[in-house]
């Protein structure tokens, strides 16, 4: 039983992962698009704002990919 839940964890983490990098950039590029209407100069701010989305989807990764870098050293030290 303990297996099914591991394996669960794992899926529901990789679930988690994929919809904060497309939320991170779809909210990127929103902001932008929503700031280049106010301000009148598209696709300048609708472009920073989508940059803004990768980098943030991006440090989202990275936070992911150290957490698990942490626990498998710490399963290693048992």
């Amino acid at each position: 039983m303990k297996q099914w839940k591991t394996t669960w964890q794992v899926v529901g983490d990789a679930l988690q992962l994929g919809v904060s990098i497309v939320l991170a950039i779809f909210i990127g590029a929103g902001v932008g698009y929503w700031l280049d209407g106010k301000f009148g100069v598209f696709p300048y701010l609708s472009i920073i704002g989508f940059l803004f989305g990768v980098a943030a989807a991006g440090r989202n990764v990275w936070i992911v990919v150290r957490k698990e870098l942490e626990a498998d050293k710490r399963r290693e030290d048992k």
